[in-house]
């Protein structure tokens, strides 16, 4: 008799109709009410139909039964993903690691680790493996924490088990870029497999074909990737940019702007603003994005300083710049400029 519900379950469930699954379920349950494995497929059906209160409760009855139950965790950490409760997913991860001390599964505690910018966490776990996950999720942190040297050393090491792995590729193609080797990076996305709806990958593919000059096609491919992703700040950000090398003022503005609307107290993309503006001579503009702390941004409103006339201020700022940075070209430039400046007068 229950062999002939479960087979029936099986087939509704197979087919799509998961509330019919769940009543058969429900009268193989009343001749098994201990079953676990029962209990599972009634809260995977109800996982199924969104009905996710439901199907915890149903977990929550396999669990207390079987603590150590890894198809009733893995359901759980994908109810908690859903909800994006990666603190959650998290813990769930890690009770399904700890059963089955699987690489798998360790990559994916990197993985939510990584999410959360709990980066220095990974670290932690004081374990050698070749899993190829397990070390691009190491990679990825190291990448995060701007550790750029020790990301490459990583992906190298992925990359000479397997050549052709596109997730070590971007992520090397990344780390290049962001290291300021983007000339290295540039004959990695001839290795790269486009694909329209991987918006990482269009916007690595956008920077690069921005370094060539091919700005028509840089442009198509960050207006991709918003697209694929347009609640993505930095994807609007390095449209505005490409925009910017092109000298089209106007629409870099525009893409700067809608870059700060989604994250609007972003240092580096108010100094972007502020340096759009001072091309264009909008010196008081310029000065009213330039509210960052940071080098850049100081050094550009020293700029703006002399070419407004306020020496004194402007030697000011950069005798401060150059203790910072004794020998940047910029300072020491403009420190000669106005000596020269002040000597005529």
């Amino acid at each position: 008799m229950i062999k002939d519900l479960l087979q029936e379950g099986f087939i509704l469930k197979n087919k799509g109709h998961y509330k019919h699954a769940i009543e058969v379920f429900y009268k193989a349950l009343e001749l098994d009410n201990t079953s676990s494995e029962l209990l599972l497929e009634i809260a995977e059906l109800y996982y199924l139909l969104n009905t996710n209160e439901k199907a915890l409760s149903y977990i929550e009855q396999v669990l207390k039964t079987e603590p150590a139950h890894v198809e009733a965790m893995k359901l759980l950490k994908k109810i908690f993903l859903d909800k994006k409760a990666y603190s959650e997913a998290e813990q769930a991860a890690k009770n399904i690691y700890c059963v089955t001390q699987n690489d798998e599964d360790l990559a994916e505690i990197f993985r939510l680790l990584n999410i959360q910018n709990k980066h220095d966490e990974i670290f932690d776990y004081n374990i050698e493996t070749s899993n190829i996950h397990v070390l691009l999720e190491k990679a990825r942190a190291y990448f995060c924490k701007k550790e750029f040297e020790k990301a490459e050393q990583i992906l190298n090491q992925i990359l000479t088990q397997n050549s052709d792995n596109q997730d070590a590729l971007l992520l090397l193609g990344q780390t290049l870029f962001a290291n300021n080797k983007k000339d290295d990076c540039i004959s990695l996305l001839d290795k790269l497999v486009m694909d329209e709806n991987n918006p990482e990958l269009l916007n690595f593919a956008s920077q690069i074909e921005c370094r060539r000059g091919n700005y028509t096609q840089a442009v198509k491919l960050a207006r991709q990737a918003i697209k694929t992703a347009n609640t993505n700040d930095l994807y609007y950000y390095n449209l505005a940019n490409i925009y910017f090398k092109q000298g089209d003022s106007v629409s870099a503005k525009k893409y700067y702007n809608l870059a700060l609307s989604l994250s609007p107290d972003n240092p580096n993309y108010h100094f972007a603003l502020a340096n759009l503006y001072y091309s264009e001579k909008h010196y008081k503009k310029a000065l009213e994005e330039l509210s960052g702390d940071f080098f850049e941004a100081r050094l550009l409103k020293s700029v703006i300083l002399y070419d407004t006339g306020y020496l004194a201020l402007a030697q000011k700022e950069l005798k401060i710049l150059a203790k910072e940075q004794s020998d940047n070209n910029i300072v020491l430039e403009y420190q000669k400029k106005i000596e020269q400046d002040l000597k005529l007068n």
